[in-house]
């Protein structure tokens, strides 16, 4: 098997440990996003007056308004020192806009994306919308990469693991159980049939085994 095998066209496969960092959101932390995070964005701001919006944030700013109303109606902040964060969750929306694909982003963007709306969050925006449509599109993401076949021959090894370690522990059990019936009594009590203790049925190891074996591991 090659080593390319398990990854996409863009040499990306499923990794865990990603899906679970952009599962954390958290709010209270100010994130260093900065404006060329957004490639196009600084030579938009460069044509408009200081504390403006770009033209071409104008139906983004506008189709917010339309089905969200007013965003930063609660702001912690007032326009002025809410302007950076809400120029960048601008910029994030009309980029997630965009998306028609997979293909269309990578991790990176993902990441950034999440980060302007976490800022957002952290001054008490209105923007969960984005963050929902965000965990969305991620999990699209994630679902469009390889997971290398290995790791399902390793769950049936791990399962078939497991499977003789019950069986061990339940015939430890058993043994503990029937040496009850000698409680504070000489091994040799009932040897001859005289007050002979009474036991339970005896179950084989082999047939600990087949219940093991008939038993359906998902």
């Amino acid at each position: 098997m090659s080593s390319t095998s398990t990854c996409d066209e863009n040499g990306e496969k499923f990794d865990d440990t990603q899906v679970i960092l952009l599962q954390e959101w958290d709010d209270k932390t100010k994130r260093q996003l900065q404006y060329s995070d957004f490639n196009w964005l600084p030579e938009e701001l460069n044509k408009v007056e200081h504390g403006c919006f770009p033209s071409i944030l104008d139906p983004i700013i506008q189709k917010i308004k339309d089905t969200r109303r007013d965003i930063i109606e609660n702001s912690k902040l007032g326009n002025c020192a809410a302007y950076p964060t809400l120029v960048m969750f601008y910029a994030t929306i009309k980029e997630m806009n965009e998306v028609k694909e997979v293909k269309d982003f990578d991790i990176s963007r993902l990441r950034i994306w999440r980060n302007a709306i976490c800022d957002a969050l952290q001054i008490n925006m209105e923007v969960q919308f984005a963050k929902q449509h965000l965990i969305n599109i991620a999990y699209a993401y994630f679902a469009s990469k390889k997971v290398d076949p290995e790791i399902y021959a390793e769950k049936e090894q791990l399962q078939e693991k497991l499977g003789q370690i019950s069986t061990k522990i339940q015939l430890y059990k058993e043994c503990q159980s029937k040496a009850k019936i000698f409680s504070d009594k000489p091994l040799n009590t009932g040897l001859f049939g005289e007050h002979r203790p009474e036991m339970q049925q005896e179950t084989s190891y082999s047939a600990a085994v087949a219940q093991h074996e008939d038993q359906h591991w998902s």
